[in-house]
């Protein structure tokens, strides 16, 4: 279990080294993480600067922790013979969140209407397109290689596993302020979709698809979709899978997943 207390270091870190940018800027100093919009566009770079390179050193820096190497700890999650799985996972995410807009698209919930000028859109979508890939090679190696590799390691059940490490990936989306926290549900059922792919599959490349393809799918929708319907169902533009329809059809992703990888 005391790889909580790596997650904690980290973020511990990351609000000593925002106090610390605060106090340089001459801004007020806060609890949550992350640029406000009152904030100097300088000041947002640095913070989004120091948690990028927080996270990407601390999923370096682990391995030397348990007496390993970057290349030996994570090679056997990443074993490039398995690298279709990455596929299977973009091109199943990309089909069910199609699914999700449709079913509420038809119901009425979400209607067709361009929310932005076409340049706009097509550089908001390139923009998805790369964060759902540089994101998912961050956050999957972090949750699912460290912290849930680790409870797995340590002889934690693999159900126990899968949900503690779902319910931490989730409260990590809050560590900046946001309006309300009904989203930490649809998070958490994602997190425990992408914990069942990790433990079933063996390796990180099939979450990482399944990662990529939400990321992808949400981006660009959020250019065209725009949302009526009750929220409770719906989801919001930044967590449609947080509303109901979306998690019924992660948790059916999830079984599908438990009971028909090998």
């Amino acid at each position: 279990m005391w790889v909580i207390l790596y997650l904690i270091a980290v973020i511990a870190w990351l609000l000593v080294a925002q106090t610390v940018v605060l106090l340089a800027f001459k801004q007020p100093l806060q609890w949550t993480y992350g640029a406000n919009s009152q904030q100097p566009k300088s000041l947002k770079l640095v913070l989004k600067f120091i948690l990028q390179a927080t996270l990407i050193g601390s999923i370096f820096f682990f391995p030397y922790l348990v007496g390993s190497s970057p290349g030996a700890y994570y090679g056997p999650m990443l074993p490039w013979e398995k690298a279709q799985y990455f596929l299977y996972g973009e091109a199943l995410a990309i089909f069910l969140m199609w699914v999700t807009f449709g079913v509420m698209v038809r119901v009425g919930w979400l209607y067709y209407k361009p929310r932005y000028t076409p340049n706009k859109a097509l550089t908001k979508s390139l923009l998805s397109t790369l964060s759902s890939f540089t994101v998912v090679a961050v956050e999957e190696p972090f949750f699912r290689g460290i912290i849930m590799g680790m409870f797995l390691a340590g002889g934690m059940d693999p159900v126990a596993a899968i949900g503690l490490s779902a319910a931490l990936f989730s409260v990590a989306h809050f560590l900046k302020k946001v309006p309300n926290y009904w989203p930490f549900i649809g998070l958490a059922v994602l997190g425990v979709w992408l914990g069942a792919g990790f433990y079933k599959t063996g390796n990180l490349w099939f979450p990482m698809g399944l990662h990529s393809g939400g990321i992808l799918s949400i981006g660009v929708h959020r250019c065209f979709l725009n949302y009526r319907g009750p929220v409770f169902w719906t989801g919001s533009q930044t967590f449609p899978i947080a509303g109901g329809v979306g998690i019924i059809i992660m948790l059916i992703g999830t079984a599908v997943t438990w009971i028909a990888v090998r």
